[in-house]
């Protein structure tokens, strides 16, 4: 009963939809669906349907293969795809709204920041350390001249 369930779920995984998300230079993209031909030649009574990611903007094109496999031109073009780091939304809005396109898609770095934060918790840390040795040599100083009875003004 078991291994006919894993058998089925098994099956049913092997033989599916595949998509992929090319985005284009110009800020559009691609989107490929690939159907394998046993779902399309059985009369089977469900709709197959796959969703466009949210992040993916601006489809152009849905592109629909009935194959195996992709074909060896799109394999690669989902390859290099799959590769290229993913742009925000948001850096597409501002390279359209006037920015260079360059400049807008590159991710913001701010190490100027970073380093200035660590270097003031440095100095920070060493200021307390500082302040703690300090207050330990007048503690010990205090207890010292307490012990001898003299108590200087």
């Amino acid at each position: 009963m078991l291994l006919e369930w894993l058998l089925a779920v098994a099956g049913l995984l092997a033989i599916g939809i595949e998509t992929a998300y090319v985005p284009t230079d110009n800020g559009g993209g691609e989107y490929l669906v690939r159907v394998e031909p046993d779902l399309v030649k059985s009369a089977t009574p469900y709709t197959l349907t796959s969703d466009v990611p949210a992040d993916a903007q601006n489809v152009r094109r849905v592109k629909i293969y009935i194959a195996d496999a992709w074909p060896p031109a799109v394999e690669r073009s989902v390859n290099e795809a799959a590769k290229r780091p993913r742009v925000a939304p948001v850096a597409i809005a501002t390279a359209r709204a006037g920015e260079s396109e360059s400049a807008a898609l590159q991710p913001s770095r701010p190490w100027g920041l970073l380093t200035g934060s660590l270097v003031m918790l440095f100095l920070s840390l060493g200021a307390n350390g500082y302040l703690g040795m300090l207050l330990a040599t007048m503690r010990t100083r205090y207890l010292r001249d307490i012990q001898q009875g003299i108590v200087r003004a």
